[in-house]
């Protein structure tokens, strides 16, 4: 009983205790929904602020998202990070979804999850994420699930 409570105990500190990013704010692209530009800074080592802003489903909306991040080294290799959080989003239909779904506006809440490396020499990183999303107004489904892969310019 005391030997996996130990093995626990060090595996919680050593993952609580990983140094996570290598960089203070990236800026770059993002292929996915929504697909457009994408922001991250860090406000401590572990947690990140990601803004996201652009189209989705295929052009027929565009939406602003924010996630709050924590962000750790998997210690598979260096350079990748693991992150996971909540976020939010909200956006506008156009005119062809707003007339079959009555709504212009969309509001709901997302969750996300995935990994991040960050190259040595070059200031450029790479993401990719998945999570549920769920609508609570405008658009067909109120589930989805969304993600997309992101490359940004650090600083």
């Amino acid at each position: 009983m005391k030997k996996p409570l130990i093995i626990i105990l060090i595996l919680a500190a050593v993952t609580i205790g990983a140094q996570a990013q290598s960089y203070k704010s990236a800026i770059g692209l993002r292929l996915g929904d929504p697909t457009g530009v994408t922001f991250k800074t860090f406000i401590s080592k572990t947690n990140a602020i990601e803004l996201l802003m652009g189209t989705g489903y295929w052009g027929n909306n565009f939406a602003f998202a924010g996630y709050y991040e924590w962000q750790n080294a998997t210690g598979w290799t260096p350079n990748l990070d693991w992150f996971a959080g909540p976020g939010v989003h909200i956006g506008f239909w156009n005119e062809t979804y707003q007339d079959e779904y009555s709504s212009g506006v969309l509001f709901g809440i997302d969750g996300v999850v995935g990994l991040e490396y960050t190259l040595e020499d070059i200031p450029l990183n790479f993401a990719f994420g998945v999570g549920p999303s769920i609508q609570f107004t405008g658009g067909p489904d109120p589930f989805y699930w969304n993600g997309g892969i992101s490359i940004r310019y650090i600083f």
